[in-house]
């Protein structure tokens, strides 16, 4: 990973990778730029409503009676061996060092609803009040590959998106030694990103998404798709 030459001229996560992808216009002057605001969703509001909710949860105060359905996962998570973290923000440099969040020397962040840590293990936990069908795993596969950079005892990571309204939970595990080759999936698309951004250049990319989600307006293919 050391021999890895990357500009980054500004700090990166899976959101804003995944953002840049399905639109680099749309990326660029809601995310970046912010020249647009973007509606919260019920769909939004009522997920970090159940976030704040798990998280309290975690600490010893009790889900309250719309979310109890719930519950079992909480449970699930406090009966896993470890010491339990909670709502975890962490970044790298570019260097593939730890770094505080907010540090000028920030390359990539990345949060974990919950974690257990036992000795060279780790359960990394996502909840997720959407579908199943749209889970990633190159989201789960960052942030634990953040977790072998600031917990070096470390050697296997399982992390579980959590689908609450379905009930389901969908897992991968990751070993240290396999971490080079997981980098070496993700870096170029991070490549892509990081040139684009240096050379501002932000292409609109029409989609099934410019009628109904995107706030650009003055892109010539809002609304349309």
């Amino acid at each position: 990973m050391n021999d890895v030459q990357l500009k980054a001229p500004e700090p990166w996560s899976y959101s804003r990778l995944t953002a840049f992808e399905l639109c680099p216009r749309r990326y660029d002057e809601v995310q970046r730029r912010k020249l647009w605001g973007e509606e919260r969703s019920e769909q939004l509001a009522f997920g970090d409503e159940v976030h704040e909710a798990m998280a309290a949860a975690l600490r010893g105060t009790p889900l309250p009676a719309s979310l109890q359905v719930f519950s079992h996962w909480v449970e699930k998570v406090l009966r896993t061996p470890g010491e339990l973290l909670v709502e975890c923000k962490w970044a790298i440099t570019r260097e593939f060092k730890p770094t505080p969040w907010f540090s000028n020397k920030v390359w990539l962040r990345s949060i974990a609803d919950a974690v257990k840590l036992d000795n060279d293990v780790g359960l990394l936990v996502d909840w997720k009040t959407g579908k199943s069908a749209n889970a990633d795993e190159v989201q789960l596969q960052l942030t634990s590959l953040i977790m072998f950079i600031h917990f070096p005892k470390l050697q296997c990571v399982r992390s579980d998106f959590v689908w609450l309204q379905e009930d389901e939970h969908t897992t991968q595990v990751l070993y240290r030694n396999e971490a080079p080759d997981v980098w070496a999936e993700i870096l170029p698309r991070v490549k892509r990103l990081e040139q684009a951004t240096i050379d501002e250049e932000f292409p609109p990319k029409p989609g099934r998404f410019c009628r109904s989600w995107c706030p650009v307006a003055t892109c010539e293919y809002h609304g349309k798709g």
